[in-house]
């Protein structure tokens, strides 16, 4: 019998191939998992086979519109394995991704799980069930009638994206030979009339992808249906044509005047919209709720720039009607300075009746005069005072503005607290207006805020008043006036990478422009959230550029954290580093340099870490752009990617972790261990940010059969590294206090019980307090020994991987330390008399104990020391 079931499969296949298809065999399974399809819901079902797999260690990630990715567990079946799931009914489109050597399958955590393929698929959903069939390490997905015994992909034209003024790409699945140009039919779709083919890149060629040359200039502004002989028609969409020099000289505009700018006798509005055939200007007296009280038709004008004058000033609301190729979408403006409640509709504002007093005399900081001579706070606006007793503004931009705060013990809290930590900097996290919080509710709610919707706007939810769009423009202006007169700059994080949904305002204005696309036309997701922008088009690179710079100018922000940087070009990057430093020399711009995902942006263009170099200073200005040190990061702790991983300082004492820490000691000089490096001490060094676990709780999970007091001194070993180093020192709020998240280490919608500081930690002779002090003492030891920060720094690796650092100053030997990860040792001194700046964790700025000859480091210590 088994004979016979050998040779039927064989049979099969062999059919299947004639037939240019595959066949898989598999035994049919006695019972398959079923799931009962849920009223609203549509089903969609996985399969996949790979005979080499180890199932059990396989699984599925998958995401689609408001529901976060996380790993779906297979399922037997006669096929190989399913996935089985449903989804909302109005949901057309499911993100999926094989995942093997899980750690956690069907979980959230990523580790050292790898890819089946290496991309991002989408499947269509297309009825009430959708099957869906896969071939290992193969991008396609196929069909099946027969239990997936013979696949096949069914016939469609996935693409067809205009790419010149006169060319037409399409993308076909599966392939096809055309042997005529008459099997190719471009029509104008608003008068039905037929253009001429005159050229066909594939033809007699059997292709999934081609150009179609027509006789004529394309018109941007209106449709076009492309049919291809035995494939559905689809409407063709501006995509490269915007990279053509005939659209740049066509279209690119170099204003400034875009937006809405209230004068004498009314606002004009301009939006830049050069593929739109109709743009309404819609007119509101609220920034939610009611319809329109007046719709004004605007003018098209030179560059495809709308405008239009109306008879309204500032608090009027406003929303834009465009029309193109995709149809009519409403949208916000882009360049909008105001919005009403959740960034709907934009607001015209009159910027200078925000300003709160003394606005127009307050500067930016001018407390450090080169990048490393910073120390960097990153905080979440609502961690900051949302359990903060003492505060009466918790959560909001205005905490920042209190003096005097204590926490239940007395202890100073808030900005008094910042202050005497001696922090130069406060990072916060998302500022801008985004997504995923509803402003309207007062329903407790968090998200982090990488989620973009409006660029050019504050947050409202951190406001006492979102629903009024002036209110949050002068209390984000308020909270930093009271930063500046406390003498600690703000630096903003930035998301410019991607926006919350790919069809934002910015593709709802201008379909195609500011994405980036796969060679299949579907959407480019290098940022891990479903889209990334293109900011190597010049009008995104324009918006990017006008938008930091408006932010330093109006709202006087120090400094901005570029998200996913790697995924902006270069070039972009040296623009907005020459407007940044135009208006602020001493304003310091560093981003992560990585993607979330592959880009089709080419390795050679993206600010990535071995790129950043490509980007200098503008003359004046204290320094480039610079990166965050991931190399220091791991070699210190572990890999971020495997939470159970040691470092340097948790116990992996080797040549590898020494030479990672080496890199960030010596501010990002380019040495064995490390693959890039950075002129300028240009590396952001750090053991713990936003992302991942915080500091303890990933000493914690990683070193949980050490005691509570070895974590600790690890923890202090690691930050004397940090502040040590010639880069720029960087920490996670409340890291100096042991901040726990409980073990979550991707607390980006958690609630404010696992988000928010936890101020009263900090009662006297806790373990909480002594770590603050701690960190206190090593800020105020960096600043008072500028060596540290200038000096020529040289590093030697020892034999048992301990590091002796040297610095020099003209070529004199200034200063010494060692930095000792393992048993209590000897250590002989230079010659001569030294100070103790940092010996066997006691701290002090000043040097008063004089040292000589041999001294004893302990372990896991940094012994500083300066010539007398």
């Amino acid at each position: 019998m088994k004979k016979i079931m050998c040779m039927l499969t064989a049979l099969l296949m062999a059919l299947a191939l004639l037939c240019g298809t595959e066949a898989v065999p598999a035994a049919r399974a006695e019972e398959e998992y079923t799931l009962p399809r849920e009223e609203g819901t549509r089903q969609l079902t996985f399969y996949w086979q790979d005979e080499e797999a180890d199932y059990s260690t396989c699984d599925m990630w998958i995401w689609y519109p408001n529901a976060d990715g996380h790993g779906y567990l297979f399922h037997p079946c006669a096929y190989g394995v399913k996935v089985v799931l449903n989804v909302p009914e109005d949901v057309s489109e499911v993100g999926f991704i094989v995942r093997r050597r899980c750690s956690d399958p069907g979980g959230v955590s990523w580790d050292e799980a790898t890819k089946d393929y290496d991309g991002d698929r989408y499947a269509e959903i297309t009825g009430d069930t959708t099957e869906v069939y896969l071939l290992p390490g193969d991008e396609n997905q196929y069909k099946s009638n027969d239990g997936g015994v013979t696949l096949y992909q069914e016939k469609k034209m996935t693409m067809a994206g205009i790419v010149e003024l006169n060319q037409i790409q399409y993308y076909l699945n599966p392939a096809v030979r055309l042997e005529s140009m008459d099997q190719v039919t471009v029509t104008e779709q608003e008068t039905g009339r037929k253009l001429e083919v005159t050229g066909l890149s594939s033809l007699n060629n059997s292709v999934i992808a081609g150009k179609i040359t027509v006789g004529e200039e394309l018109d941007l502004t209106r449709s076009y249906t492309v049919q291809i002989e035995g494939y559905d028609a689809i409407t063709a969409v501006p995509t490269n044509v915007f990279d053509s020099a005939a659209f740049a000289e066509k279209f690119n505009y170099d204003g400034d005047d875009l937006g809405a700018i209230p004068g004498e006798n009314g606002t004009v509005f301009k939006v830049w919209a050069p593929t739109a055939s109709r743009v309404v200007l819609n007119l509101f007296e609220a920034g939610d709720g009611g319809e329109a009280y007046d719709r004004v038709e605007m003018t098209r004008g030179e560059k495809g720039v709308w405008s239009a004058e109306a008879a309204c000033g500032a608090g009027t609301y406003y929303t834009y009607s465009v029309t193109t190729v995709v149809g009519e979408q409403e949208a916000v403006d882009p360049y909008a300075k105001a919005v009403g409640v959740n960034g709907d509709r934009g607001m015209v504002i009159d910027l200078d009746t925000t300003d709160p007093e003394g606005f127009g005399e307050d500067a930016f900081i001018d407390s450090i005069n080169a990048y490393n001579e910073a120390v960097i706070w990153e905080v979440h606006v609502r961690d900051f005072s949302n359990k903060l007793a003492s505060s009466a503004y918790p959560g909001k931009y205005l905490a920042f503005t209190e003096h005097g705060l204590k926490n239940a013990s007395g202890e100073p809290a808030g900005v008094d607290y910042l202050t005497d930590l001696g922090i130069t900097h406060v990072h916060l996290q998302p500022v801008y207006d985004y997504a995923t919080v509803d402003e309207s509710s007062d329903e407790p709610q968090f998200n982090w805020g990488y989620d973009p919707k409006n660029y050019n706007v504050p947050e409202g939810s951190y406001s006492t008043d979102p629903f009024h769009g002036e209110v949050r423009i002068k209390e984000f202006k308020q909270m930093v006036q009271a930063l500046h007169q406390s003498g600690l700059g703000v630096v903003m994080d930035v998301v410019y990478n991607h926006t919350y949904d790919g069809n934002s305002c910015l593709n709802r204005i201008v379909p195609y422009y500011y994405y980036r696309f796969d060679n299949r036309g579907g959407w480019s997701n290098g940022s891990g959230c479903g889209n990334e922008t293109a900011s190597e088009r010049p009008m995104f690179r324009k918006y990017m550029v006008d938008s930091v710079r408006y932010w330093a100018e109006e709202y006087h922000v120090d400094g901005f954290r570029f998200d996913l940087m790697a995924l902006h070009d270069v070039q972009t990057m040296q623009e907005i580093e020459a407007a940044v430093h135009a208006v602020n020399p001493r304003a310091i711009i560093y981003g992560e340099g990585w993607t979330g995902g592959t880009t089709p942006l080419m390795e050679n263009r993206r600010a990535n870490q071995a790129n950043i170099k490509k980007v200098t200073a503008s003359e004046g200005a204290i320094g480039a752009v610079a990166v965050f040190n991931d190399a220091i990061r791991d070699g210190l702790k572990g890999s971020v990617f495997n939470a159970k991983d040691r470092g340097y300082i948790s116990g992996i004492v080797s040549k590898n972790t020494a030479g990672q820490v080496v890199f960030g000691l010596t501010g990002g000089v380019k040495n064995t261990m490390v693959s890039w490096s950075v002129p300028g001490n240009g590396v952001i060094n750090y053991m713990a940010c936003h992302d991942n676990h915080t500091l303890y709780d990933r000493l914690l999970t990683s070193c949980s059969v050490d005691s509570e007091e070895d974590r600790l001194k690890m923890n202090r070993f690691g930050t004397s590294i940090i502040m040590i180093g010639k880069g720029i020192p960087f920490f996670l709020a409340g890291e100096e206090m042991l901040r726990s998240k409980g073990g979550d280490s991707n607390s980006y919608k958690s609630s404010d019980e696992v988000n928010n500081i936890r101020w009263d930690d900090l009662t006297a002779g806790s373990a909480n307090m002594a770590m603050r002090d701690f960190y206190r003492g090593l800020i105020a030891m960096r600043k008072a020994n500028p060596f540290l920060t200038g000096g020529e720094i040289a590093c030697e690796v020892l034999e048992d991987n301990a590091i002796e650092v040297r610095w020099t100053e003209d070529e004199k030997l200034v200063a010494y330390a060692l930095v000792n990860p393992k048993a209590d040792r000897e250590v002989t001194l230079p010659e001569g008399e030294w100070q103790a700046l940092l010996y066997n964790e006691t701290i002090d700025p000043e040097g008063t104990q004089t040292l000589s000859g041999t001294v004893t480091a302990a372990e896991r210590t940094v012994l500083l020391v300066r010539a007398k």
